[in-house]
């Protein structure tokens, strides 16, 4: 019988650690989504250079304690895209809600040829 009441109190007291474990972390993926969204529209439709081929980066940030995205690295081949990139981010506001300061985020960015 004791035997019994333990384990029933450790299987109670694992899920009530997973539940709140659970319910108090924030759900990365829309908040990396959100970031997303912003960013691009902070880049805009048009970029001031030629591409002549579709171009991918990755862009990776933090936000610090005035909500601005910090630039830490742009992964391009193309050294343009890379300064645009972080010409038009770096220090800007960002109003997306659950952000945490000083986390790392890294958001893959693709840019169609033809598209300035």
């Amino acid at each position: 019988m004791k035997s019994l009441k333990s384990i029933i109190a450790i299987i109670a007291i694992s899920l009530a650690t997973t539940f709140s474990t659970t319910a108090s972390e924030k759900e990365p993926s829309k908040i990396t989504k959100k970031l997303r969204t912003e960013i691009v529209s902070m880049l805009g439709d048009k970029i001031p250079f030629v591409l002549e081929e579709t171009s991918s980066a990755e862009i990776s940030f933090v936000i610090n304690n005035k909500n601005e995205i910090v630039i830490l690295s742009v992964d391009s081949k193309i050294s343009e895209l890379s300064n645009y990139v972080k010409g038009k981010l770096n220090y800007k506001k960002v109003k997306v809600e659950g952000t945490l300061e000083g986390e790392t985020y890294t958001i893959p960015l693709k840019i169609n040829a033809g598209k300035n």
